[in-house]
């Protein structure tokens, strides 16, 4: 008796860790929509605003406007993770769960990584596709017909990036010489600097750490020089100023 109770009591919790493993997978994101994408040659659909539609190869593609990103095997499209956008490609092959993002690359930034990141400018309002297959459309006859396919328009995240437009940070050179350095410490090492010194201030990446170096003088008189300064984290980025004071 006692060993049939422990079978049992082993079958129940068993069952409460698998419906708990079930629950625990993100659901759908809020705006969700389903969509079932024929391909070209059974009505060619298109994946929302975008120019992206399934050819006769089986691939999603998008001839003009956008930057597609294969973004791996998930549970649904509330377990498609954006983050890092790299590999982008016109057409990528439409596969069974999985998610992929696509971004139009009018709106989008290649930084030095080859990673493409949206601006959090509020004024230009970026945003991005999340969709994944659900699955196949086929047919005993006519074979594949394209994909069921969830889809949800995302705006990039804007992590701790500082406010677009601001001027966060302020090098005080008015009393160091040329050639010597000034680190600002950022939340995190999990970013990428592009930076434009005009050949007077370089700004190097260590860690969690901007090193800036003044190489010359600005030609600007005495005062406050500004310099551009953008910063990707993940699949945002954002654009301010450094402010040198000299």
């Amino acid at each position: 008796m006692k060993k049939v109770l422990l079978t049992l009591l082993a079958a129940v919790l068993a069952g409460a860790t698998g419906s708990c493993s079930k629950s625990d997978a993100p659901g759908d994101p809020a705006g969700t929509a389903m969509l079932n994408m024929y391909n070209e040659q059974n009505g060619k659909t298109i994946l929302n605003d975008s120019d992206i539609y399934i050819n006769g190869a089986g691939n999603f593609i998008s001839p003009e406007s956008c930057q597609i990103f294969t973004l791996g095997q998930s549970s649904g499209l509330g377990d498609v993770q954006v983050s890092t956008l790299q590999n982008p490609a016109p057409e990528v092959a439409v596969t069974k769960g999985f998610g992929y993002a696509a971004v139009r690359g009018i709106a989008a930034r290649m930084f030095p990584s080859q990673c493409v990141a949206l601006p959090t400018d509020p004024a230009r309002q970026a945003s991005y596709l999340k969709f994944y297959v659900v699955d196949h459309i086929e047919d005993p006859e006519r074979g594949d017909l394209g994909a069921v396919v969830k889809f949800v328009i995302e705006k990039p995240k804007s992590y701790w990036l500082p406010e677009w437009g601001s001027t966060p940070y302020t090098l005080d050179y008015s009393s160091k010489s040329l050639g010597e350095k000034i680190a600002v410490t950022l939340p995190s090492d999990n970013f990428e600097a592009e930076f434009d010194g005009n050949g007077e201030l370089a700004c190097e990446k260590q860690g969690r750490k901007l090193v800036f170096t003044l190489l010359e003088w600005p030609s600007y008189g005495s005062g406050t020089t500004y310099y551009p300064l953008r910063l990707r984290v993940g699949e945002s980025y954002t654009e301010v100023r450094v402010a040198l004071d000299y």
